[in-house]
This record gives structure tokens, sequence and C-alpha cells, in this order.
């Protein structure tokens, strides 16, 4: 679940980048809450939670800069979106390391461009699950290489080389990765496409970056050649 607070003492902007925020990630079907700052003069760890936040430069009597670097202070891996009416404020979202400068009034089609590259780079950085039974801290999605599907068992491959094997069927991870940057290139596999280097010269493996041939069937080189070139893109 994406944690998020919108820092906006405007209420009817409030309510327009909430309304962008419930129509994009319900549409990516990405699971989420969201908060609303409401006292503007803080100096706690408050921000510690919250995995993406929204901040207005102007907020009344208070800086949005000085908020952000409290924010930086708490936390140094959280995303800023900086929200604005004036251009003026760039630089100062530089200097507070903000990852996207939106103009308001918001326009929803730049917003889901924006938010879709912020997901697909940045966020994923930092993105990942809590899961008990396979380990005791959490799992980042970009420590994860693999998923193969071998002997009724699913089983993970980290970037590291260590492996942990889980109960869920492959369908279980393609469900749960759905949006998440990964590719099915056969029936017993599931990618990162991050670490995907290129294909085979005979078209018939996917190379990954620590030099594994992964097989790419027929039945899903199309889809999964689209996934890679679209995450590709992403990343550029």
């Amino acid at each position: 679940m994406i944690k998020i607070l919108i820092c906006e003492d405007i209420e009817r902007d409030k309510l327009h980048l909430h309304q962008l925020l419930d129509s994009f990630l319900l549409a990516n079907k990405i699971s989420y809450k969201i908060d609303y700052l409401e006292n503007f003069d803080v100096g706690t760890n408050l921000f510690l939670e919250y995995d993406l936040i929204f901040l207005d430069i102007e907020l009344g009597d208070y800086n949005g800069i000085e908020i952000a670097s409290k924010i930086r202070t708490y936390n140094r891996s959280s995303i800023i979106i900086i929200t604005s009416s004036f251009k003026k404020y760039l630089i100062d979202g530089y200097k507070i390391e903000a990852k996207r400068y939106l103009i308001k009034p918001i326009d929803e089609k730049i917003f889901n461009v924006e938010m879709q590259s912020v997901l697909s780079t940045s966020f994923k950085q930092q993105y990942g699950f809590f899961d008990k039974k396979i380990s005791q801290y959490k799992i980042h999605y970009k420590d994860m290489l693999y998923i193969e599907f071998l002997n009724r068992h699913t089983i993970i491959h980290f970037v590291n080389n260590i492996e942990k094997k889980t109960t869920y069927p492959l369908k279980y991870w393609i469900e749960k990765l759905s949006n998440k940057g990964f590719g099915q290139p056969y029936k017993s596999f599931l990618v990162n496409l991050d670490y995907v280097s290129g294909f085979s010269s005979d078209g018939k493996d996917i190379i990954m970056n620590n030099g594994e041939k992964i097989p790419l069937s027929k039945n899903f080189k199309k889809s999964f050649t689209n996934q890679y070139f679209a995450n590709l893109h992403n990343i550029l």
C-alpha cells in the first residue's frame, strides 16, 4: 500500500489532487491511503510513514521549502512532488530533492504521465511488501531478480543471489506484481524488467544483467517484448 500525504491549504486544490490520485491509482489497481497535513507548524517525525508527499510551496503563513527541509531531516527516502501556481519556485524544488514540479491547476493528462513515470522509476526503489511467511523484513521489488515456478513452489531469486521458496502459485505473483515492473516471458517465470539486458540472437531467451538466460516462449513473446520496451522508455 502507498501512503500519501497532501500538504495543501486551499480546499479546492486539495480536493482536485485527491480526485486525480483516486482516478490514477484505482485505474492502476494500486492500493493506497491518503492523509492531509492539517497543522503546518510541525517538527516531528510524522513524515516517516509516508511514501509520497505532495507539497504546495505557499501554505498561508508557512513556507513549503522549510517544511520540505523538515521532511528531509526525518525522511530521506520519501518522494516529494511540489505543487504550485508559480514556476518561480522550480529551483527551490531541486534543493529539497523534489522528483516532480506540477503547476496548478494540475492537468489530469500531465498528472497521469508524471505519476506513471514516478511509479516506474523513483518509487520503485523503495516500494515493496511485507509477508512474514517469506521474511521478517520488508521485501523491496528492486531486490527481486525473477520468480520461478518449480516443483509446486515459487522461488524468489534476489539480486544478491539469495533464494526464498514460497508456497504461493505463480498466478499469485502475477497478480501481486501487476504494474510493478515485472513481465512474464515463459509459463514458469516472472522477471523484473529492470534487470533484463536484452534478448539472445535466436530470440528464444532473454538475458538478465547477471548473465542468466531465461526462456522466452512464442505465446508470451509479443506481450513481454511490449512490456520490456515500455519499461525501458519509462527509465529513459
